[in-house]
C-alpha cells in the first residue's frame, strides 16, 4: 500500500495473501493508513511533538521565525521535518508490530494443545492428479490445518482447501495455483474447532472434490 516493495516482492506477497488469512486481516487493518497520512495536518501534528514549534500557541513565534536568518529557518524546518517523519515512521512501526504480534498470537498453539500426526488425504475419484497430507493443530480460535500438497497434472489448475463443520457449513481456508510437478505447503486456520471440524476437501476451481479427509 505504501509502495515499499519491489515488483518481485509485491508479486510474491500477493501470492502469499491468497493463502494466508492472518496477513489478509492485517492488510485490511492498516488499509486506511495511507489515506490518514495524506490528510495529516502538519501544524496540528507539530503540537503533539512540541507546542513551541507552532505559531498558534505562541503569537510571536511566526514573527521571530521571519526575523531569523534564512539558515536558521532552514535548520528548524529540516529538524521539524525529521521529527515529523520519525514520529510517523514510529507510529507505523508500532502498528505493524502490534498487528504482527496479534497474528503470531492467533497462530500460536497454546500450551498443551494436541498436535496430530500428518495423515494422507484419500482420493474421492479413481484417479487424481493431486496427493496431499494434512496435520491438525488445536488453537484457541479453532484449528490450524497444515497442508502438504503435490500436483502431478499436465496443466496448471486452481485448487482450494475447504473445511466442513456442523450442518454441512463450509469455509474455504486456502486457494493456490497448482503447477505441474510442484509441491505446495500451507498453514491455514479454520474457525471450526476439533470438536466441530468434520471434513476437509481439496477441490478444483469448479468445486469438484479431488481429495478428502474425514476428521475422526
Amino acid at each position: 500500500m505504501l509502495g515499499a516493495l519491489s515488483p518481485a516482492e509485491r508479486a510474491a506477497y500477493e501470492r502469499h495473501l491468497a493463502t494466508c488469512s492472518f496477513c489478509r486481516e492485517a492488510v485490511a487493518d492498516i488499509s486506511a493508513l495511507p489515506d490518514l497520512l495524506a490528510r495529516l495536518d502538519a501544524k496540528e501534528f507539530a503540537k503533539l511533538l512540541d507546542p513551541t514549534l507552532t505559531a498558534g500557541d505562541h503569537p510571536g513565534a511566526s514573527l521571530r521565525d521571519m526575523a531569523a536568518p534564512a539558515i536558521g529557518r532552514g535548520k528548524r524546518r529540516k529538524a521539524f521535518g525529521v521529527r515529523v517523519l520519525s514520529s510517523i515512521a514510529a507510529a507505523i512501526l508500532v502498528g505493524l508490530v502490534g498487528i504482527g504480534v496479534l497474528a503470531w498470537t492467533r497462530g500460536t498453539t497454546p500450551a498443551g494443545a494436541p498436535t496430530g500426526p500428518a495423515v494422507a488425504m484419500t482420493r474421492v475419484e479413481g484417479s487424481s492428479p493431486v496427493s496431499a497430507t494434512v496435520r491438525l493443530t488445536s488453537t484457541s480460535g479453532g484449528t490450524t490445518v497444515e497442508l502438504r500438497c503435490s500436483y502431478h497434472g499436465d496443466q496448471p489448475a486452481t485448487l482450494r482447501l475447504v473445511a466442513y463443520g456442523p450442518g454441512n457449513e463450509q469455509e474455504q481456508i486456502g486457494s493456490w495455483q497448482g503447477a505441474p510437478g510442484t509441491d505446495f505447503r500451507m498453514n491455514s486456520p479454520t474457525h471450526f474447532g476439533r470438536g466441530s471440524l468434520s471434513r476437509l476437501e481439496l477441490v478444483k476451481s469448479d468445486g469438484s472434490p479431488l481429495l478428502a479427509y474425514d476428521v475422526p
